[in-house]
């Protein structure tokens, strides 16, 4: 599909227009970042995520009178009542998010009389409860063990498929339980108010790890990329192609710093997007580039070769980015604050990979392309060697015969 055809946009006038604009931009997220510092998640600082489900609209207040420290935010539609936290680690190896869970159990719920948390415990603990009761007389064999584990699997099956146990209806309707099963669980358990969906700590030591893994994936797959495009068409589109996607990806960062957005593991994978995005429309264009140079029955200056290259593919560069600029403005919109940062900087570095392809790469090829031109220009001509005539002997003069 061509929306543009026959253009003759001059873009190559533009791009230092675009090096000094570009500068401007990573300099000023640069200075924030050297005011506010970095703000680090818990992928890489270490600390705690926790995600909670309440059966009753979560207690915000309470919960971060308990957790000064912790930012907490909804999580998933208003109406499933899902929080999610996240603790800063306080620099110490071990469970910090199970302490912290059980924390607020004790606050929340409070005291349960020593009954079993039908939202809280897992399949062993109702299982290990049952057994010696035998209620339904299975008997103390291996079968009756797995039985009572089976019962217990069904019910913890039962609550992930509706988040969390509103009441004693939704145990005793679970298929496998039996009413006198439901008559022992209704003496001996009750219905917290929460359930945890999921867990995790992610102690200093693997913070550190995971931020120099991190950093090295995004430095070695641009110079991959680099690497590829120098090997497959000219190192001066290789250079380039890394010159490109530094760019983009440190104006991807420089607007990461000016919202202040979370550095986590997700960040990365948007950044590791950034970089496979740019490098795509950037192979295109280059690679027509190629073709024009070949076809070309005139020999015309470099730039006018690149420039006609950009021109004949921007409509394939206008669709494809249109294309995924609607993706990320609708998942802006729609998609929730938990993936809100990570859809505007994704936004940022596609739109920075468009215009780096129009602009700041044939800034770096073409410097890089004089540069060259001018050192073959100045290197010495060799002296051209003068060979000696070989001058041949006049031949003798005939001697007339005489009649």
């Amino acid at each position: 599909m061509q929306i543009f055809t026959n253009t003759h946009y001059n873009f190559i006038k533009w791009r230092l227009h675009a090096v000094a604009f570009s500068t401007l931009f990573v300099l000023a997220g640069l200075g924030l970042l050297a005011m506010r510092g970095l703000n680090v998640g818990i992928d890489f600082a270490g600390g705690a995520n926790i995600i909670l489900r309440f059966n009753e609209p979560v207690p915000m207040d309470k919960l971060r009178g308990m957790l000064t420290d912790a930012t907490i935010q909804s999580y998933g539609k208003p109406a499933e009542n899902t929080v999610l936290i996240r603790l800063p680690q306080t620099g110490k190896e071990g469970d910090y998010a199970g302490q912290v869970v059980k924390s607020i159990y004790q606050t929340v719920n409070g005291d349960p009389a020593g009954k079993l948390d039908l939202n809280f415990i897992g399949r062993d603990a109702i299982a290990e409860t049952l057994i010696p009761i035998d209620p339904d007389h299975k008997g103390s064999g291996i079968d009756a063990h797995d039985y009572y584990y089976n019962v217990g699997q069904s019910i913890i099956s039962r609550r992930s498929e509706i988040g969390i146990y509103h009441s004693f209806s939704e145990v005793t309707s679970t298929p496998g339980v039996s009413s006198a099963v439901a008559s022992q669980l209704s003496q001996r358990a009750s219905i917290g108010k929460f359930n945890v969906l999921n867990q995790e700590t992610v102690g200093p030591q693997v913070g550190r790890d995971l931020q120099r893994k991190a950093i090295l994936a995004v430095i070695l797959s641009t110079l991959a990329m680099g690497a590829y495009i120098w090997v497959r068409f000219d190192f001066k589109f290789g250079l380039g192609a890394i010159m490109c996607l530094i760019h983009d990806v440190l104006v991807a960062f420089a607007f990461l710093c000016m919202i202040h957005a979370e550095v986590s593991l997700i960040m990365v994978a948007c950044f590791l997007m950034i970089v496979g995005y740019s490098v795509n429309d950037t192979v295109v264009t280059y690679d027509r580039a190629r073709e024009n140079q070949k076809k070309a029955k005139a020999r015309l200056p470099f730039e006018e070769h690149l420039n006609e290259a950009i021109n004949q593919t921007l409509s394939r560069t206008v669709l494809t980015s249109g294309s995924v600029v609607l993706v990320l403005v609708a998942l802006i919109i729609f998609g929730g604050k938990v993936i809100h940062d990570f859809s505007w900087v994704l936004l940022i570095g596609v739109l920075a990979g468009t215009y780096s392809t129009l602009t700041i790469v044939p800034a770096f090829v073409i410097a890089w392309n004089n540069k060259v031109s001018q050192k073959k220009s100045d290197r010495p001509s060799a002296t051209p060697r003068i060979e000696k005539l070989r001058v041949e002997p006049p031949a003798p003069a005939r001697k007339k015969a005489k009649v």
